[in-house]
């Protein structure tokens, strides 16, 4: 069974959608499936999400005037190495750097530094045990805090290698057994030495893994850290920093899965199975304050310009030279230093800037996806390809900025590029169906009209289908209809099969005369032929189209009968009858069969004149409008007469076309004769015309409508009374 064009447009439509609704939910699940076999699937299908979100992140940044106003950044640049002068700096130059920090009232200092290793000491000064001194120093009186980073490794199933009292624990509760995040260990190789863990003394971990494109948009605020057969969760540099500048405390509810919540306060912020929060980056570079290095050891004691940067904020300590090696690709710069994901991370919490639910991202992702998906639908009823197309652009550019406008501001990640792919792929699906459909007419348009008309009209009508319009309309047409003149005696004298034959020669040459002149063939009558131009294909001078067609099918009528002697066969003697004007064309019958066809009293008149032409023994007769359509020189042309047809009550005004076969063709003197004849008859100057038609008649003495001419004439001129209607001529058969 022949499955209908809607069926695989709803089909179709279903299936996209579907698919698009799975993408939306990979999307957001693809960390989780990032570690199976299939998980590269997942993440290549949600990159361009992620792009997208990125690109919208890095449009959202503040300008460099909007600046983070609690933190500041105490930047180990490229300037303050030069000036220093030594890398890696000396654990001098860091305590010099607290002790400064501390007489200019930082709150809290937060060294995205490791110190690993013991440093060399050189004369009496131990720069460790300076160091050291200078934390407690800046820790003294209980109201700043202080923080030192260290590293994770993966888990790796050993015993964890540092003593517990080092390390600073995130309160949490599971809700159930099993339930807890990936595994880790701390760095043996990447933790500080115990020479300067001073009371008091803070720890954050600054372990962080980037996404499989190589973008950090993730950040690992909480490690679950093995110990024996037991196990922490530790914060990270940024939720440490976080907590000693705000005072808060936070708590880590790890539930199914290892999903969880790290509660703060009222407010929640979503945890991966792997430690890991999306950071919603606040700025870059330009939109925090940054001191360099060598400002800050290097600032006189009443430098209220420090002061007022540093006092009571949220100091951290990192590297943007080139030479540490700590440029990560984030959302909002290729090539930021690593210190400012910590930044971001403790602006985020202290701002309550994260990113929704992604409940709430998944929820509102579906409804403006099948709301864009409504629309476009609802503009597909339209049914015009231009609307359709104009509609999908004006829905994304509508969803874009309703997401970039309000959403995202708002802090959901809703998943455009899977909207856009389903309604791209949607409006692509219904154009190829429209095309597939659109090919199909074509081909019923050309296996109907073959039948009627030539291929090259097929072809234009294919081509420019605006001229084609099917249906009944009001249409400027001109109607040929041919008859092969006593052909029931002609049929009386065959057999079938002669009779078949010679009728299916003749047919076949008139009607390629028809295509060939760019007609349309409307039907078969017995041995007449009804055809049509200016329709369905538009034609401006169709009535030159049809007398020329009439004139050659004239002038193929010798050759035809040739072959018919040569056979045997009685001679065909036609008439034809051309009429223009307006008809109804169109498809005309019932719901499961029809034809195109015209009909009107137009097309009456044209068969009129074809019965007409035995009458006033012609070849060829048209109407006067017909005629007045047609260039003056173009064709060889004699008034006949004004004739009333049967079943109408105005004259019309007829006329012969001559065709090359005809016995006044080459004689245009004698036409001329007959014209004017015919002119000084309708002007009552009968005594002229009977001088003129006689010359006609003598040499033609055959001629029956210079016999006709010549009668009427001289009927005229003996009576007394002249009617005013004395040329027209009354039928009362058809």
């Amino acid at each position: 069974m022949r499955l209908s064009g809607n069926y695989f447009r709803i089909v179709g439509i279903a299936l996209i959608a579907i698919f698009c609704s799975i993408g939306v939910l990979l999307s957001f699940l693809k960390r989780d499936f990032a570690r199976m076999d299939y998980g590269s699937v997942v993440v290549r299908l949600s990159l361009f999400e992620d792009i997208f979100l990125d690109f919208k992140a890095r449009k959202r940044l503040p300008p460099p005037t909007v600046k983070d106003q609690d933190i500041v950044l105490v930047n180990i640049d490229d300037e303050s190495l030069s000036k220093i002068g030594t890398w890696p700096l000396p654990r001098t130059i860091h305590a010099q750097m607290m002790r400064q920090l501390k007489h200019f009232g930082a709150k809290v200092v937060a060294l995205d530094i490791l110190f690993p290793e013991k440093a060399p000491v050189c004369g009496a000064l131990d720069p460790d045990k300076d160091l050291a001194r200078s934390f407690t120093e800046f820790l003294a009186g209980g109201k700043t805090s202080a923080i030192l980073s260290y590293e994770l490794d993966d888990d790796d199933g050993t015993k964890l290698p540092v003593a517990e009292d080092l390390l600073f624990f995130v309160k949490n509760s599971q809700s159930q057994a099993g339930a807890a995040m990936e595994l880790a260990i701390v760095s043996q190789q990447n933790f500080p030495i115990k020479d300067l863990i001073v009371p008091d003394l803070m720890l954050g971990h600054i372990y962080n893994n980037e996404d499989d494109d190589g973008v950090f948009r993730n950040y690992k605020i909480v490690a679950n850290v093995r110990d024996g057969e037991d196990s922490a969760y530790f914060p990270s540099l940024g939720l440490m920093a976080f907590e000693a500048f705000s005072g808060q405390d936070t708590n880590l509810k790890v539930q199914h899965e290892g999903w969880g919540f790290l509660e703060i306060g009222k407010r929640s912020l979503e945890v991966t199975p792997y430690g890991e929060s999306k950071v919603r980056y606040f700025g870059n570079r330009n939109n925090f304050i940054s001191v360099p290095l060598h400002e800050v050891i290097n600032a006189k004691a009443n430098d209220k310009v420090l002061k007022a940067k540093i006092a009571g904020k949220l100091v951290f300590v990192g590297s943007s030279a080139t030479g540490a090696h700590d440029l990560r690709n984030t959302p909002v710069d290729s090539k930021l230093p690593g210190v400012y994901a910590h930044m971001n991370v403790a602006h985020m919490l202290l701002n309550d800037f994260v990113f929704k639910p992604e409940e709430d991202s998944i929820f509102w992702s579906f409804i403006i996806l099948f709301a864009g998906l409504g629309l476009l639908l609802l503009s597909f009823r339209l049914d015009n390809a231009v609307t359709d197309l104009f509609a999908l652009v004006l829905i994304l550019v509508g969803l874009y900025y309703v997401d970039y406008a309000y959403f995202f501001p708002l802090g959901y990640e809703i998943r455009l590029v899977y909207c856009f792919i389903c309604l791209g792929s949607i409006y692509s699906w219904t154009t190829f169906l429209n095309f597939s459909d659109a090919a199909k007419e074509k081909k019923q348009v050309k296996r109907t009209f073959a039948r009627y008309v030539s291929p090259a009209v097929v072809s234009e009508m294919l081509s420019n289908p605006d001229k084609l319009k099917v249906g009944g309309e009001r249409r400027d047409i001109t109607c040929l209809f041919s008859d092969v003149r006593d052909f029931t005696s002609i049929s009386e004298k065959l057999t079938a099969t002669e009779l078949s034959g010679a009728l299916n020669h003749y047919m076949g040459q008139m009607t390629d005369i028809v295509f060939e002149t760019k007609g349309m063939l409307d039907k078969y009558i017995g041995d007449a032929i009804v055809a049509l131009w200016g329709a369905p294909l538009d034609l401006t001078d169709h009535p030159v189209y049809a007398v020329e067609a009439a004139v050659r099918m004239w002038d193929a009528l010798p050759a035809i009968n040739n072959d018919f002697r040569a056979k045997g066969l009685p001679e065909f003697n036609v008439g034809v009858g051309i009429n223009s004007g307006e008809c109804s064309v169109g498809n005309m019958g019932s719901n499961s069969i029809f034809s195109y066809t015209a009909l009107g009293d137009n097309m009456n008149l044209g068969a009129r004149l074809e019965g007409l032409c035995k009458y006033y023994g012609t070849g060829i007769l048209i109407s006067e409008y017909t005629y007045a359509r047609l260039p003056k020189d173009k064709f060889r042309i004699r008034p006949i007469d004004d004739v009333i047809v049967k079943g109408k009550t105005k004259p019309v005004s007829i006329f012969e076309v001559i065709h090359n076969n005809h016995s006044l063709a080459q004689d245009t003197l004698m036409l001329e004769a007959y014209n004017l004849a015919y002119a000084a008859f309708l002007a009552k100057d009968f005594a002229q015309a009977l001088i003129l038609i006689q010359q006609v008649s003598q040499k033609y003495p055959d001629d029956k409508p210079t016999k006709r001419l010549s009668g009427l004439i001289e009927k005229w001129a003996q009576a007394q009374v002249v009617p005013e209607d004395f040329f027209v001529t009354k039928m009362t058969e058809k």
